[in-house]
């Protein structure tokens, strides 16, 4: 109990009415005139017992407290945790159901014993909080059943428990633990608010929280500065964390079930000076979207389709972070998922597990990165690669090279737009001729909020505001625009959900010249205006004329 404070132990044991105001303003005196720990002081006087210690720290970091004495055991269970792991771990194997083993454990926060019993079982491990005497006489009495022992402080080993006897954490407990209900209130909503990512934030005397809807954050709730350590604690937990590192940053992350959904949580913290910040990322698996569904359409749809159909060859998708990349990355794979084809992706990290496709997750410490599991793929006999992004020369050159001998290879790169790829693969070193001859297509995105349906309504917009921003002059400008007023039904922002705006160079003939022939930005654009290259500009203006986005959303992003 280490990683929780002194004042906060003794201030949850009145909430629970296990000692009173006067004993714990006693108890914390004590311990600061000896330097003691507050648990030890409580013990000493006899205030309280090791057992309700154990319950009130596993109510706190939300594990379930199991009595030994009136748990029927399983056989099952036993029969996975031999009585030499049991003994070296100090655990007891209480239940198995549908390969997740329920462990009975004094220490729920000793991580290393959960990997190594994930190694040696090769079952899901739950820990649950038992203390440690009657761990001890669990197996004895039932590793070795014909010498039955008299239950620590309880009724004969032979007793029959009580038919209600459970292990589960009951409902009535949760409510003393302000920082389990408090973690479950933000997740909970947060999913029912489409958030994509919870930012937990520490300040100087409270934690914000911040979701991001829709690309942008809302500063939704702050939390007293009392609770800090808990909530950090308690999302930890469920994170597979290590709750008493916190000078280094650490990833992990958990599943959830959510109105039928199964939500992968995906979770980061690091130090900061007020404290560790937590930021949850939540993946729905039912979010890989078919590829007409995410804004991409017309010319650009059916440039894209005949480069992810074609035998070989290159397709990059380029933006900034938050561009949706990966999004439509993945609607790609979706359209190319067939079962006569060897799909093979090298990702960082995966997102969404698809049927049939071969998915690796890059490992740099242990020597996996994109260039060397990129390798070995090609000794796979794949047809389509996936490579979530190339971030340097070894990358690129042996993805041009797959791309040359017969494979399909989809990849990510930052840049401002389209014609900016070409430059940024000459800078890494491809030549010239090899990009000419291996590249597809470039399609470069944004995404911009889409207006809500259920409060959309016309806008006026100052004449002086579109001269000012070039949109009265502009051939695709709308006749008449469009806003969200706001209402129940997209959280008062006017805004429900996001689409792509896009631009997309398909390498034929022409273009492949100009690439060959090393030809700049400027004039690779000034050759594509001239054959009527729509822009993600022209393609943005074009979903404010069609009442999808709003103007003011259009420049956020279009000068962003």
């Amino acid at each position: 109990m280490d990683n929780v404070k002194d004042h906060e132990i003794g201030r949850f044991l009145v909430e629970q009415g296990l000692i009173s105001e006067e004993t714990f303003q006693r108890c914390m005196d004590m311990a600061e005139k000896t330097g003691e720990k507050l648990i030890h002081v409580l013990l000493r006087e006899g205030c309280v017992t090791e057992k309700q210690l154990l319950q009130m720290w596993a109510t706190l970091m939300g594990y379930p407290f199991v009595d030994l004495q009136r748990t029927e055991a399983d056989e099952k269970a036993r029969q996975i945790v031999d009585k030499k792991i049991a003994e070296r771990y100090k655990i007891f194997p209480v239940h198995m159901q549908d390969q997740t083993l329920h462990i009975a454990t004094s220490d729920p926060l000793n991580l290393s014993v959960m990997d190594d019993l994930l190694v040696l079982t090769s079952c899901r491990i739950e820990f649950m909080v038992a203390p440690p005497d009657q761990i001890e006489w669990a197996i004895r009495r039932y590793y070795l059943p014909e010498r039955p022992e008299p239950a620590p402080d309880g009724p004969e080993a032979g007793d029959e428990p009580d038919e209600d006897a459970s292990f589960f954490l009951p409902e009535t407990e949760a409510q003393y633990a302000p920082a389990i209900s408090l973690v479950q209130s933000i997740i909970s909503t947060a999913l029912a608010r489409r958030a994509s990512d919870i930012h937990i934030e520490p300040r100087e005397d409270e934690l914000a929280v911040r979701f991001r809807i829709d690309g942008m954050l809302y500063e939704i709730m702050t939390i007293p500065g009392q609770m800090k350590a808990s909530v950090i604690s308690r999302l930890k937990v469920m994170a597979r964390l290590r709750i008493t590192e916190k000078k280094r940053p650490q990833d992990g992350g958990f599943h959830l079930k959510a109105e039928g959904r199964v939500i992968d949580v995906r979770g980061s913290v690091i130090p900061t000076v007020f404290g560790e910040k937590i930021v949850l990322r939540l993946l729905n698996k039912e979010n890989v979207l078919a590829l007409d569904r995410l804004g991409i359409e017309g010319d650009n749809l059916r440039k894209l389709r005949d480069a992810i159909h074609a035998p070989h060859g290159i397709l990059l998708i380029t933006g900034p972070t938050g561009s949706g990349k990966t999004t439509t990355l993945y609607a790609i794979l979706r359209e190319l998922n067939q079962p006569e084809k060897n799909i093979t992706t090298i990702e960082d990290p995966v997102e969404y597990v698809i049927p049939r496709i071969n998915q690796i997750q890059i490992h740099p410490p242990g020597g996996l990165t994109f260039a060397s599991g990129l390798r070995a793929v090609l000794r796979q006999d794949p047809d389509i690669i996936m490579i979530g992004e190339i971030r340097d020369e070894e990358t690129a050159k042996i993805a041009v090279h797959a791309a040359l001998t017969g494979h399909l290879v989809l990849s990510t790169l930052h840049t401002h737009d389209a014609a900016g790829s070409v430059t940024r693969l000459f800078n890494m070193g491809i030549e010239p001729y090899l990009l000419a001859a291996s590249l597809r297509g470039v399609l470069a995105q944004r995404l911009v909020r889409r207006i809500c349906p259920e409060c959309k309504t016309e806008e006026r917009i100052p004449e002086h505001v579109l001269e000012r921003t070039g949109i009265r002059r502009h051939p695709w400008a709308p006749s008449v625009f469009y806003r969200g007023i706001g209402c129940s039904w997209c959280q008062y922002t006017g805004y429900k959900g996001r689409i792509a705006i896009s631009e997309m160079i398909f390498a034929d003939d022409e273009v492949r010249e100009l690439i060959s022939a090393q030809a700049s930005e400027p004039t690779l654009r000034k050759h594509l205006e001239k054959r009527g290259f729509r822009t993600m500009a022209d393609d943005g203006l074009r979903k404010v004329a069609q009442g999808i986005t709003t103007l003011e959303e259009y420049l956020r992003v279009i000068h962003s």
